[in-house]
């Protein structure tokens, strides 16, 4: 965690956003496979990715067994990561599994275009409370960045999303994974890559995240991290400012980072109580609404 003088006033902030849980109020990925399945209604999209969910889930708890049969889970930073390092398998599993399951084979750039919008209407996908206003508030700050880093499938759908809800946000700063073919206009053939060209691998596990959040960084601008879940914690740690969302009561993956924090001793106060602890650390919010207040009262 960074030791400087941080935050003056007038300052530019580079804000990196999660987007699943974060910027929206749930995990989005149910809403991007309906797209697939409204797109092919005679394939059982559905059960295919309910049979992979369930081949996640099943290989994340026995993977968690072995690595810790007993339970005990790290203390130390640098033990957390390399548990996290660990688990990245399981994902790079499961991303092959949704690939030979065909679940996205043959979607369209102008399905998700479409789907986007379907699943904005209906409610499907739905922004965190604050967030459109916290981020006019940003784009109104003159030097301010902002990007959204996520381990989501598709960054065509989440600028689709965004898009359906008025919200401008280039692509090139959204940096995610993507469909096969769909930034080329074709068919995907339904693997999931790296969306930037020239990446050779896609964005699955925390260390990942944190690899890209270092290559982002501006030498001379405070970084704020904003996430919800144990993936995003290497990147809350990493950022000048780390901010958790936690609904009341806590989802699970939101738990579960709370839990990783408190076993590794990081404190997480509320965000309103940052004047009290030196500008630094990680703590937390219930919404966009709690970050903008703080955005605009903070410097003064």
């Amino acid at each position: 965690m960074s030791t400087k003088p941080l935050f003056k006033k007038d300052q530019p902030i580079h804000w990196i956003l999660d987007w699943d849980g974060t910027i929206t109020k749930k995990d989005t990925l149910d809403a991007l496979v309906s797209i697939s399945a409204a797109e092919k209604p005679d394939l059982p999209t559905v059960d295919h990715w309910k049979s992979v969910s369930q081949a996640y889930m099943d290989d994340y708890t026995a993977t968690m067994k072995k690595l810790v049969p007993t339970g005990a889970l790290p203390t130390t930073i640098v033990e957390e990561k390399q548990l996290l390092a660990k688990l990245k398998e399981v994902e790079q599993r499961s991303l092959d599994r949704v690939h030979s399951s065909a679940i996205f084979t043959n979607l369209t750039r102008r399905g998700i275009e479409l789907g986007a919008s379907r699943v904005v209407e209906l409610g499907q996908v739905q922004l965190r409370t604050g967030f459109p206003s916290f981020f006019k508030h940003i784009q109104s700050r003159e030097g301010d960045a902002f990007a959204i880093l996520s381990v989501n499938w598709s960054c065509h759908f989440i600028h689709s999303s965004l898009a359906t809800s008025n919200i401008s946000v280039a692509s090139n700063a959204i940096l995610s994974n993507e469909l096969d073919g769909i930034s080329a206009g074709v068919p995907s053939s339904g693997r999931i890559v790296a969306a930037a060209s020239g990446e050779p691998d896609p964005i699955v596990s925390s260390g990942d995240k944190l690899q890209i959040f270092e290559q982002i960084k501006e030498a001379n601008e405070p970084k704020v991290y904003i996430g919800d879940s144990w993936t995003d914690i290497e990147c809350l740690l990493g950022a000048d400012l780390g901010i958790c969302i936690r609904d009341g009561p806590m989802g699970s993956s939101q738990k579960t980072l709370a839990d990783a924090l408190t076993r590794l001793g990081v404190p997480c106060p509320k965000l309103r109580e940052w004047g009290q602890h030196k500008g630094s650390g990680v703590f937390w919010v219930r919404d966009f609404t709690e970050v903008l207040e703080w955005a605009e009262n903070s410097f003064q």
